[in-house]
């Protein structure tokens, strides 16, 4: 079998102008050189200009049929987490309080803050056709969190977030409290019977719950508080028994950036380990379990280093490589059969699983670890498809693979090691005790003294033990 590479990942990325780099250094003074010259560079991500900016009028309702608007939310849609980490930079310094009373000023701008989610509701646009890729969003209700340049007195600001997607694990016109992460563009503020209100446009809302509820494990709250965006994992679902593509990057890099935060050794990963899934959980419900806690054991068929190419995953996440693993798990005896759309079956008697961890046991390389009996702790990513030797030959579309991402594997010992230990320990026994017999008539022969010519003539030609595999 061919080793699988996340080739589809590894796409360049784009070269950033040195002006960008500039701008990038220079952020903060930058923040308040705009709101006194109003420089235009903070808005460039929206797509619009300064005097275009000018259009949107604050203290009135939200316009849900305005051109602007719906164009802000398709923008944000094609933006990267790499474009708006970027010019995020520029609002650092802002406060909320800034943004309440001068929000012309930072119209359009990029944000990215901590809030808590209270409320989401779902708004179609009355407007649409059937080319209409977006069709509405997610007004989502939410308080601002304390922010590092606002009054430590300062009472949580009410916003207002219009996402294009929301968590499918929370419930819609429910009052909820969850923390969450906006990363998305200033609209505008508008004036509510309670008072004012910021109103952002986000392509998602980023999800940290910290509760297990009957749609959350345990397992995956303790991921979540790894830093892992559980609102990721609908994304994961939606490509589940594909290839890797660029879609799944932020998923992917996310978890893997989440276990290599993890600081303990990999037994204590999971508060509750009862809870993790065996290698025939993943088989038997896999849609229900992307982001669950596995524990596996198996082979190490093979190990290989993986360089992560992007700048952006390597300074937003602080990750650079990651191990790439494929392990074979002991099925006893049993098969797994893999049936396809056309009605084709695979059947295996070994069946890879792709695991991919941020480091190995101490001292140990990638090579030292292949062939080990290891045992892993780690998560569920999903399913991916990757072409083999064994699908080329069958015309299968790809090898399916549970993808799980772990800290590190753990070696143990094996039952072919025990044995060949004990095979070992007995023969030498053996050996020990044939040279004590030979031990013991030499010296008894030496005592009733033979001659020389007769213990030559009386002793075999060689020792020969049979039925002792060496």
């Amino acid at each position: 079998m061919t080793e699988p590479k996340f080739t589809t990942l590894r796409t360049r990325a784009p070269r950033t102008p040195l002006w960008s780099t500039l701008w990038l250094l220079l952020a903060i003074p930058l923040t308040a050189f705009a709101k006194q010259d109003h420089n235009e560079t903070p808005l460039e991500l929206s797509g619009y200009s300064l005097s275009e900016s000018y259009q949107v009028e604050d203290d009135q309702p939200i316009n849900f049929e305005s051109p602007i608007l719906k164009q802000l939310v398709y923008r944000i849609r094609n933006t990267s987490p790499r474009s708006r980490a970027k010019y995020s930079k520029f609002s650092e310094a802002t406060t909320w309080r800034d943004m309440l009373s001068q929000t012309e000023d930072f119209r359009f701008w990029t944000f990215d803050r901590p809030a808590r989610l209270t409320k989401i509701e779902k708004h179609a646009f009355k407007q649409v056709t059937s080319d209409d890729e977006i069709k509405g969003v997610y007004i989502c209700h939410c308080e601002s969190m304390p922010h590092v340049n606002d009054e430590s007195t300062a009472p949580p600001q009410k916003l207002i977030v219009l996402s294009r997607t929301a968590p499918k694990a929370l419930p819609v016109n429910t009052d909820i409290d969850q923390p969450i992460r906006i990363s998305g563009f200033l609209y505008s503020r508008v004036l509510e019977a309670d008072g004012p209100r910021l109103v952002f446009i986000a392509d998602r809302i980023q999800w940290y719950p910290q509760e297990k509820t009957d749609k959350i494990s345990a397992n995956q709250v303790e991921l979540s508080q790894l830093g892992f965006d559980l609102a990721l994992i609908d994304s994961i679902r939606q490509n589940n028994a594909r290839p890797l593509i660029g879609q799944d990057a932020e998923a992917f890099f996310q978890m893997l950036a989440a276990l290599n935060r993890f600081t303990g050794t990999p037994a204590d990963l999971f508060k509750e380990p009862t809870e993790a899934l065996s290698f025939s959980d993943i088989f038997s419900g896999s849609p229900e379990h992307f982001g669950d806690a596995v524990h596996l054991q198996g082979v190490i068929r093979s190990c290989s280093n993986v360089s992560i190419p992007h700048q952006d995953i390597q300074d937003r996440l602080e990750i650079s490589q990651y191990y790439q693993l494929m392990i074979f798990p002991d099925l006893g005896g049993a098969k797994i059969i893999i049936r396809g759309k056309d009605g084709s079956e695979l059947d295996y008697q070994r069946f890879p699983i792709t695991v991919c961890c941020t480091e190995l046991p101490k001292g140990m390389t990638a090579q030292d670890v292949e062939r080990k009996q290891c045992t892993v702790d780690g998560y569920f990513f999903r399913f991916w498809k990757y072409q083999s030797a064994r699908t080329d030959s069958a015309e299968s579309s790809g090898q399916l693979s549970p993808l799980v991402i772990a800290k590190q594997p753990v070696l143990v010992g094996t039952t072919s090691n025990v044995l060949d230990r004990g095979l070992l320990f007995f023969v030498l026994g053996i050996v020990a005790l044939i040279i004590f017999l030979i031990t013991y008539f030499r010296f008894v022969d030496r005592n009733q003294k033979p001659t020389v010519e007769n213990i030559l003539e009386n002793l075999p030609e060689k020792i020969d033990i049979s039925g002792i595999d060496g």
